[in-house]
């Protein structure tokens, strides 16, 4: 019986969440979404995977940030759900190529010519390594564009 009621509550989650509207927004892009009545507050429940700039109270911008699920609660100005909206998000492109040595995972942008790139899951050393890069290159840009007194 107790199996039965856990199959049971189960299959209620993933009704509610099929039943539930779906967006799909591509890694590292924004993708407006305009929602059907105003909203007065938004929840994101992984802003590690998806994340919002408001635009108005109808309109907002969501942004891809690592490949998931999470999902995005509408309020009305009284508290009332409106909605829970299922966000997913995708890996960028086609233009990826992942390549496995044993454990470990790089991935490389192939748009013109085969770059390292950053993908949640790839190896610690690569992830890092081209992480450390990237901040290197926004602190010289910032330095470069500061005001000079």
């Amino acid at each position: 019986m107790r199996l039965f009621s856990l199959s049971l509550s189960v299959a209620c989650l993933f009704a509610t969440a099929a039943s539930a509207e779906q967006v799909w927004v591509s890694m590292d892009q924004v993708k407006p979404y305009t929602f059907k009545q105003e909203v007065d507050q938004i929840v994101i429940g992984n802003p590690g995977i998806a994340d919002i700039t408001v635009r108005d109270k109808s309109r907002v911008l969501l942004f891809g940030k690592s490949p998931g699920l999470t999902n995005m609660f509408l309020f009305d100005a009284d508290g009332n759900e409106i909605e829970n909206l299922i966000v997913r998000v995708r890996a960028t492109n086609s233009d990826l190529l992942t390549l496995q040595r044993g454990g470990q995972r790089y991935t490389y942008n192939c748009t013109s010519v085969c770059e390292q790139t950053l993908i949640i899951g790839d190896s610690q050393e690569a992830f890092g390594a081209v992480s450390t890069q990237v901040q290197q290159k926004y602190q010289q840009a910032a330095g470069a564009s500061a005001p000079s007194e």
